[in-house]
């Protein structure tokens, strides 16, 4: 996957606008995965990945070839990701029926979220959260989760196994069984 979003980032730079259809192909799930523990909201993750490749076509000539793209288009989004939260802080949001500040938690529209990503979210840490999303919905290898988050693969593989089943032993508590 690298190797074909190098090739895709190089010729994005060239002026093959299409080369960015495979760049969107290739790393949305992820990218949505990474952004959305760090906003906790679909509709804000959703609107900052997008935002995130409105940056890679506009900066794409910053790219230094080899450097690896994907760690380059993740900073793009971690960095727009970190400034719609301080925007969030500043501002209030208007829900149909009350008025939520939000100066430090963020909620998860229920439309959209699944039960099961609602209690990861509430019993996981941080870390381990994004970590079971970017292997789950971002379908990242463990490896590669490593280098993104910038954690030994040993560290990543044991939170990931350890929040699974912190994950699975809340489901059979709650009377879920059929998990797998």
């Amino acid at each position: 996957m690298l190797n074909r979003l190098e090739k895709a980032a190089t010729q994005l730079q060239a002026g093959n606008n299409d080369a960015l259809k495979i760049i969107y192909e290739a790393t949305c799930s992820g990218i949505f995965a990474f952004i959305f523990p760090i906003v906790k909201d679909y509709q804000i993750a959703e609107n900052v990945m997008q935002n995130t490749y409105i940056q890679v076509y506009e900066k794409i000539n910053l790219y230094k070839p080899g450097t690896n793209f994907q760690n380059w288009i993740l900073t793009i989004a971690k960095n727009l990701a970190l400034l719609e939260l301080k925007r969030l802080k500043r501002d209030i949001l208007v829900d149909n029926e009350s008025i939520i500040e939000t100066v430090g938690g963020y909620s998860f529209d229920k439309s959209l979220s699944t039960p099961t990503i609602e209690l990861a979210s509430k019993i996981l840490k941080e870390d381990d959260f994004r970590i079971v999303l970017l292997y789950a919905v971002g379908e990242y290898k463990h490896r590669e989760i490593a280098k993104i988050m910038n954690l030994p693969l040993g560290t990543v593989t044991w939170k990931y196994n350890n929040a699974i089943k912190k994950l699975k032993k809340a489901l059979k508590s709650k009377g879920v069984t059929n998990y797998e």
